[in-house]
């Protein structure tokens, strides 16, 4: 295709998988909703742990996911079908061998943790390993899906992707609104009904993928070569990724340990916010990637830099925005969401958003590596720096007896260490301009910070007297805050030149 047509292509494609986004996210918020009510406190907390058991291990299941997609991609540029069947089928076999890793691990080491280490009633420990057991079928038939995932995205078929990502969520909501309707444990059921779902959708997926793409065809094919740089490409990631899924739920393990299931209940909801949020700073960068790396590439560095520092301020400016309004008023948003308010996510959701805050500057630091094509430091940083989170975390609650909601505070004291050294990395690898992105971003995010901080405190205190009694009440001084926000940001945050940039970057 032309440039033209190839940019208006990309600008369908992006605005697609935004309004999937959205999607995604209502349906998941009303789902926290709808299953929280339906399987109650503890068994919402069980089905939490029990998954999160699952998700370290699943962390294998990213490990090809990039590479594969990587590589129909560089065969397709060639033309090349048979190449591309030969990627297919190699993807194939390296995602069923990693199935049977993941089964050995998750079945032994898993269901050993699960039996001897959680905190969980007697009476409830038959449903936890019925859990347990589809949770770990619906994540192996997860994988079997990545290659068929690969094609469809290496293919841009952003709208069936979008289709099936929609559907899948509609079932899972839908699987809850059936679970009155029958007389058995609603938790062996809801894990059950998940795996069908899976089935589902992963059979659609790959008939999908048979009727529209010739090279998806079954064959017994072997290329050392391409394995071989299939798992040198996806190595370094992997790395990265073992370290965030480690911490993540490990620390949904200590919460088990010292608060049992009724704080993984709350871990859940808390995260829920978390997921949506770094999905919405996460979708900012789409914006941004493909006019760095083009800049970059040209030898373009001071306008590489000035357009990486001002997608930095927008990326923590959009964060505060919705940070500010969850922080203030966690309580009044959670009753409207959730109708009753579980022990403990007040206070997760509070420390988790000061976590967040630190970490929403690592998304463009982590673009810069990647665009520099330099990893192996930075997910080595990465991985060292951010397995702290656990050990520290575990001896503040036995040795120190602290609330729960630290062990978030833990990770936002190690995050911004980790911030810390890789932007030392960033200066040393790739000539990255600590003192410009101070003066650039952290200085204006500080004033901003503050004026903001005090004069939504104030609002806070206004309305807090006048004891608000109706939805309309309470989502008034929210809009409020949003509102008096994006005025304060605007005038104070950005310069004449990143105000011009920030209307073109939202018409993109």
């Amino acid at each position: 295709s032309t440039p033209s047509n190839s940019s208006a292509a990309s600008d369908v494609y992006k605005r697609q998988l935004y309004v999937r986004m959205l999607i995604l996210m209502f349906v998941a918020f009303y789902t926290s909703r709808v299953l929280l009510k339906e399987l109650g406190i503890n068994d919402f907390g069980l089905y939490g742990i029990v998954g999160g058991i699952v998700a370290i291990f699943s962390s294998l299941r990213g490990l090809f996911a990039t590479a594969t997609q990587r590589f129909l991609n560089f065969e397709m540029g060639k033309n090349d079908t048979n190449g591309l069947n030969t990627i297919f089928n190699i993807s194939l076999i390296i995602n069923i061998t990693i199935c049977i890793v993941f089964f050995i691990c998750a079945e032994i080491i898993g269901l050993w943790f699960l039996e001897n280490k959680l905190i969980i009633a007697p009476e409830r420990m038959d449903a936890a390993k019925w859990a347990f057991h589809f949770s770990v079928l619906a994540s192996m038939i997860s994988i079997l899906t990545i290659p068929f995932d690969a094609l469809i995205i290496a293919h841009e078929k952003m709208s069936f992707y979008a289709y099936v990502s929609i559907l899948d969520a509609c079932l899972k909501l839908g699987v809850i609104f059936i679970l009155p309707y029958f007389a058995i444990d609603k938790l062996k059921l809801y894990a059950a009904l998940i795996v069908a779902v899976s089935l589902v959708i992963r059979f659609i997926s790959s008939v999908y993928c048979k009727r529209k793409f010739p090279e998806c065809k079954y064959r017994i094919c072997w290329d050392k070569k391409a394995f071989k740089e299939m798992g040198v490409f996806a190595g370094w990631n992997f790395a990265g990724n073992l370290a965030f899924a480690l911490v993540n739920e490990g620390l949904n393990i200590l919460l088990n340990l010292f608060g049992g299931v009724i704080a993984n209940a709350a871990r859940s909801i808390a995260y829920q916010v978390k997921n949506a949020i770094t999905t919405m700073l996460s979708n900012i960068m789409i914006a941004i990637d493909p006019q760095a790396t083009q800049l970059y590439a040209q030898g373009e560095k001071q306008k590489f830099y000035s357009l990486l520092f001002t997608a930095s301020k927008i990326i923590v400016f959009f964060y505060l925005m919705m940070a500010f309004p969850l922080y203030f008023y966690i309580h009044e948003i959670l009753q409207i969401w959730l109708g009753t308010i579980p022990q403990y996510a007040p206070e997760f959701i509070q420390a988790i958003l000061i976590y967040l805050m630190i970490r929403s500057f690592h998304e463009p630091i982590n673009t810069f590596f990647f665009i520099i094509g330099k990893l192996k430091l930075f997910q080595i940083t990465e991985l060292i720096i951010l397995s702290l989170s656990l050990p520290i975390s575990y001896s503040a609650l036995k040795f120190c007896n602290l609330a729960l909601q630290n062990i978030f505070y833990i990770m936002a004291i190690i995050e911004l260490l980790n911030l810390i050294v890789i932007l030392i990395w960033a200066k040393k690898i790739g000539q990255f301009n600590i003192k410009q992105y101070f003066y650039r971003v952290i200085i204006p995010y500080l004033k901003t910070f503050v004026c903001v901080s005090i004069t939504l405190y104030g609002i806070q205190a206004y309305f807090q007297q006048s004891k608000p009694s109706c939805i309309y009440s309470i989502l008034l001084p929210i809009i409020l805050s949003i509102i008096i926000f994006i005025i304060i940001t605007f005038l104070i945050g950005f310069s004449s030149k990143e105000k011009n940039a920030i209307k073109t970057i939202l018409k993109k």
